[in-house]
């Protein structure tokens, strides 16, 4: 039997769920089972007018889903209200890809962060920080695909003015690198993956004429990485990490800061790539389109990021498993 991919709600009032939905329907997306509360679910398919028939998958207390083909498969979960839940899918989402065999991996849809950080939780960063939690790992990275070009960023949400403390802590980019370089081995079959960083000053700091960062920071990390023969190289300037000669030469652009490495890479994708988090003991991806207010219900939203994510779950699955097989 061919195995199920989770999808985690995300904001009902956003792109991915009016997205999700016309995929279901059209049968573009097969073996889905969408993670919400069944009456938010039903309010928002009478809201939107569709004729789409609802199956309950968890319909006892036993770990057995009974899925349904040609339906909205839904795995119903306890929810007040929209924002809770968000957060109740991505948590049963994720506990169940953890421990049921019978999942691939979970697509969590965008969400609002501020709305969260409003109505649930004022600690609450991304999703990605949260998956991180959940999973008990003390590392994982933001990863951005899109085609061949593999883009992250050493430090996720955080302010500007905390990023040198952040990545200045013991080990953190070393243990980063070589996150990545599993990542890059485990995940995408890259038997000899080449990582190029970025600095975090104009120029890499031009020998310490803007800032010292990459000096006293970020060199010694990579050249500690480098002895442990893992392929990195830089730190270059940010602004020559993504030319032709260097996208066919390396694996993965590490850029230090989130905004360094999301301009170029949603200019690249055009809001058709997959955001990936690494290390975790599930396959976790999300649409790089965010909630998009402005396209719902227009039938101007590209559907590729959504395909994507899919395409990526298979390619990330498919490759654990030939590891695990060894």
């Amino acid at each position: 039997m061919s195995k199920f991919i989770a999808i985690a709600v995300g904001d009902i009032n956003g792109i991915g769920i009016e997205l999700l939905i016309k995929k279901i329907e059209n049968k573009r997306l097969k073996n889905i089972i969408l993670f919400t509360n069944l009456l938010i679910i039903k309010k928002y398919i009478k809201k939107i007018n569709r004729k789409i028939e609802l199956n309950i998958v968890n319909k006892s207390n036993k770990n057995d889903i009974f899925f349904k083909k040609k339906y909205l498969n839904i795995y119903n979960l306890k929810a007040k209200n929209n924002e809770e839940n968000i957060i109740q899918s991505i948590k049963y989402g994720h506990k169940i890809c953890k421990f049921n065999k019978k999942f691939k991996g979970l697509i969590t849809l965008p969400i609002r962060k501020d709305l969260i950080i409003k109505k649930i939780d004022k600690r609450f960063v991304g999703q990605t920080e949260f998956l991180q939690k959940l999973d008990c790992k003390s590392v994982a990275n933001m990863i951005f695909i899109y085609k061949k070009l593999i883009i992250t960023p050493l430090t996720t949400h955080i302010n500007l003015n905390k990023i040198k403390n952040n990545i200045s802590k013991k080990n953190f980019i070393y243990n980063k690198i070589l996150s990545l370089n599993y990542t890059l081995k485990n995940d995408f079959g890259i038997n000899k993956p080449k990582i190029l960083i970025s600095g975090i000053n104009p120029h890499a700091c031009e020998n310490g004429l803007f800032g010292k960062e990459e000096l006293k920071i970020i060199k010694p990390e990579i050249s500690k990485a480098y002895k442990n023969k893992i392929n990195v190289y830089g730190p270059i300037s940010g602004d020559s990490m993504l030319t032709n000669e260097n996208i066919n030469k390396f694996d993965i652009f590490v850029f230090i800061y989130h905004d360094q490495a999301l301009i170029p890479f949603k200019l690249l994708s055009q809001f058709s790539g997959v955001n990936f988090t690494s290390n975790l003991d599930i396959i976790r991806v999300s649409p790089d389109h965010g909630t998009a207010y402005k396209l719902v219900g227009k039938n101007k939203a590209s559907d590729k990021s959504l395909l994507n994510c899919v395409n990526i779950i298979n390619k990330i699955y498919k490759n654990r498993k030939k590891i695990a097989n060894k």
